[in-house]
This record gives C-alpha cells, sequence and structure tokens, in this order.
C-alpha cells in the first residue's frame, strides 16, 4: 500500500511513462497547459513555460520531489490536540516567466464532493477518485484515499513573472511551435 505522494515540479518532463486516463488542454498566461489524471496520479505540462508538475504515488527519483505523508492529521482535525495548519502544506515552484504556489490539505474522505462535476475525473476503485477541476487562475484537485479516510486537495494558481523569456516569445503563435508532439510527457 503507498503511504506518500511525491509532488515533482522541474523544467522537463518525467522521463518516466505515465499511462493517461484522461486530459484538457486549456491556454493560460498565453501558452497550452495541458492536464491529466495518470495512472499513478495527475500530471501538468507547459512546454512553453518549461513547466512539468508530476504528482504521484509511485516512488521517483527526482531532484526537488516534495513527499507528503497520507497518514498525517486532516484539516478538520482542529479540534484535536494537534494543529490543523498540520493538515496544510504550501509548495512553490517557479520557471522562466511563470510562478506557480499550491496548497495541499489533507481532509476527510467525507469531504470529497463525489456529486460535484470536474473537468477531468478519474475513478480507481470504490471512492477512490483523481480530479482536476480547472479555474480562471490555475485548478484544482482531488486524490482520495479510501483506506486513510482521506481526501487530499489541493488549489495551484498561476502567476505571470514579467521579463521572462516566455513572455517576449509568446507573440501571436509563437507559443504553438511545431515540434509539440501531444505525448504524455510533453
Amino acid at each position: 500500500m503507498t503511504e506518500t505522494l511525491q509532488f515533482v515540479h522541474g523544467p522537463a518532463p518525467p522521463t518516466d511513462d505515465v499511462r493517461v486516463f484522461d486530459s484538457l488542454t486549456r491556454e493560460f498566461l498565453g501558452a497550452d497547459f495541458t492536464f491529466r489524471v495518470v495512472g499513478s496520479s495527475h500530471y501538468v505540462s507547459a512546454p512553453a513555460y518549461d513547466f512539468y508538475e508530476l504528482s504521484t504515488c509511485d516512488p521517483v527519483d527526482a531532484d526537488g520531489a516534495t513527499t507528503l505523508r497520507l497518514d498525517g492529521p486532516t484539516v478538520a482535525a482542529s479540534g484535536s490536540d494537534r494543529s490543523a495548519d498540520e493538515g496544510r502544506r504550501r509548495l512553490t515552484y517557479a520557471a522562466d516567466g511563470l510562478r506557480c504556489a499550491t496548497l495541499v490539505e489533507r481532509r476527510p474522505l467525507a469531504a470529497f464532493p463525489a456529486d460535484e462535476r470536474f473537468d477531468l475525473s478519474y475513478r480507481f476503485g470504490e471512492d477512490a477518485y483523481t480530479t482536476v477541476d480547472i479555474g480562471a487562475d490555475g485548478y484544482e484537485t482531488y486524490h482520495t484515499y479510501p483506506e486513510f479516510d482521506l481526501a487530499l486537495f489541493t488549489r495551484t494558481t498561476f502567476e505571470s513573472v514579467p521579463g521572462g523569456a516566455v513572455a517576449e516569445a509568446l507573440d501571436g503563435d509563437a507559443r504553438h511551435r511545431a515540434d509539440r508532439t501531444g505525448q504524455p510527457t510533453d
């Protein structure tokens, strides 16, 4: 049984092959971002920004990977002797011309809004979902783990960083490079 979830941010696609269950591309900050539900969690890429985020339950050998335990306290545990802040974590990453911030919250499984519609969703088993919901400035995910009574929630926001090389290159259709393949590791 997996007991951790790793977040890997980097300037290049992951070297591991990922199995894609659902995918959607949207434009943010003048570039295409592709969001995927993958076999091990989720994967987001924006090649124009050299931005790649892989969230995976599989072991990874990557510099800068952030590991989150799945069996930790939830934000609903504020009435206990543990602080609710123990159920939260903030991750940040900056690429050329782009900054992102991710809030991660461990919530009880009952907090997962199973009846809501999401832009991407895949059910891996009973009460085991990965969802992605895309908003105006970023996206939200849920990763549910019934074995831990856990709905891991993330909210990621993107911000343009002035003066980056990407901002200068994104005039008209320059962002639609001919060498893009549309493969899961883009």
